[in-house]
């Protein structure tokens, strides 16, 4: 690589300044800002001193960036209680800088929010077009111990994300016979994991956070193995959540930020969130949760955007929700009134996570 110093600016500064805020220091924490100044070059000094046999001259070169990749290995992986490893190559066949690879997502309609009225039930939903666009994706392995998750991180094409939402969707035992074609009890099935991207982050929740008012990047948790144990080492362990943000944050050069996370759960998912939740409120900032048709129909505290077809409440609403019934998506693209059966697929399994999610995104 280039060597670094006085004067340097661009990502690989930000990979440097990221890296050095996760060693202990007695300086001050380094703005990200991809300029190496006088105080980047300070904890470049300070960095140096401390591991002999690096020469303390503030400038950033080949030894040096080994000396603090290899610490920063061992800072991710404390006792060996996690670790974290980007899959793009194993599962994609390709790979890019900071271990992301630009991503289409595609064209598609999303919730007018200027003329959706809450509490309405004479509101019918208005759409607005959201473009084909690029954002960068990364896929990776989380293990801890003996159990082991695929993560996939979406983030905005050219922006830096401050917030990052971590998305616990539907549980996947229920559709276990649907699943078993694409070995989904191996939680890194290359089947698997494909069919999970393409249908849940690159055409459902992707597009609705790249969408939302917020610059906001994705954590999708892939779901595998079976019964109580499909969230693996990630059901109620908000240390390892932290720390897998951390890793991924180091692994794609400071990418992203997550000064507070957001969370999001649609379905079944609900079952297993509120404990998910709590882990994760006590390592990190959380801000507003998404819940998205719930079966049953139960609520959230907190600061949250709830939503509910019907379906799941035994065809009403339900306090601390949005009612969203059948009536209010006439103008939605594919409205028809098929039979009850049909009904149900077309709210709870299309219309509902493939809209709400970016409606609370910009309520919020």
């Amino acid at each position: 690589m280039a060597l670094l110093k006085i004067g340097s600016v661009g990502d690989p500064v930000r990979a440097l300044q990221g890296g050095l805020n996760f060693l202990p220091t007695a300086l001050a924490r380094l703005k990200i800002d991809g300029i190496f100044g006088t105080r980047t070059q300070g904890r470049v000094m300070e960095f140096q001193g401390f591991n002999p046999p690096l020469k303390v001259d503030g400038m950033f070169g080949d030894l040096s960036k080994a000396v603090l990749d290899a610490l920063l290995k061992a800072l991710n992986n404390p006792g060996g209680s996690g670790a974290v490893r980007s899959i793009n190559q194993e599962i994609l066949g390709v790979n890019g800088p900071g271990n992301l690879i630009p991503q289409v997502l595609p064209a598609r309609r999303m919730i007018d929010t200027n003329r959706f009225v809450r509490n309405s039930k004479t509101n019918v939903i208005e759409f607005v077009p959201f473009l084909m666009q690029a954002a960068r994706l990364g896929l990776f392995a989380a293990k801890k111990g003996t159990e082991e998750r695929c993560v996939m991180l979406m983030l905005p094409l050219l922006q830096r994300p401050e917030r990052m939402l971590i998305v616990i969707t539907q549980g996947f035992g229920q559709a276990a016979d649907a699943l078993i074609p694409l070995n989904w009890t191996n939680p890194l099935s290359k089947k698997f994991i494909e069919f999970a991207l393409l249908k849940h982050v690159v055409n459902r929740y992707g597009p609705q956070v790249i969408a939302g008012k917020k610059n906001m990047g994705l954590m999708y948790i892939l779901r595998a193995g079976s019964g109580k144990h499909e969230l693996g080492p990630f059901a109620n362990d908000g240390a390892f959540v932290k720390q897998t943000l951390q890793d991924m944050q180091a692994l794609t050069g400071n990418a992203f930020g997550f000064e507070t996370v957001e969370a999001m759960t649609y379905s079944s998912g609900i079952r297993d969130f509120p404990t998910f939740l709590a882990s994760i409120r006590g390592q990190m900032n959380v801000g507003t949760v998404y819940n998205i048709d719930p079966n049953p129909a139960t609520s959230l505290a907190g600061p949250s955007q709830q939503f509910l077809s019907g379906h799941t409440s035994g065809g009403t609403g339900r306090p601390g929700f949005e009612f969203m019934p059948f009536e209010r998506w006439r103008n939605e693209g594919e409205f028809r009134r098929p039979p009850p059966k049909s009904e149900f697929d077309y709210m709870h399994n299309k219309v509902m996570p493939g809209y709400c999610l970016q409606l609370g995104i910009n309520l919020s």
